[in-house]
């Protein structure tokens, strides 16, 4: 798993954030790829889905960090808009995920 994590690794903070940013970030940032890999997991299972079915899909992490998450795969292309929408548990369309 450690060269995926190299996959998913990303800077977190800028050049010009203060010394205590960049130690968070470095502190965060394998934790941060781990998550991502297993988003990915997720996908490769269960195909394409909306936020909300990840994160039903996986009870073991808090909500917002799985969208986080998400969020962050998709900015990279690890994820594309399937074109596809579904509701949400509010009955919002949602854009449902897949990999490319």
């Amino acid at each position: 798993m450690s060269d995926q994590l190299l996959l998913f690794a990303e800077p977190a903070a800028r050049r010009t954030d203060p010394d205590t940013s960049r130690d968070a970030a470095e502190a965060v940032e394998p934790e941060a790829a781990r998550q991502e890999c297993r988003i990915m997991e997720r996908f490769a299972m269960f195909g394409p889905m909306n936020d909300d079915e990840l994160v039903a899909r996986s009870p073991q992490w808090y909500g917002p960090t799985v969208k986080t998450a998400r969020s962050r795969l998709s900015k990279r292309g690890f994820l594309v808009d399937s074109g596809e929408r579904r509701p949400s548990v509010r009955g919002r369309d949602q854009i449902v995920w897949r990999l490319p």
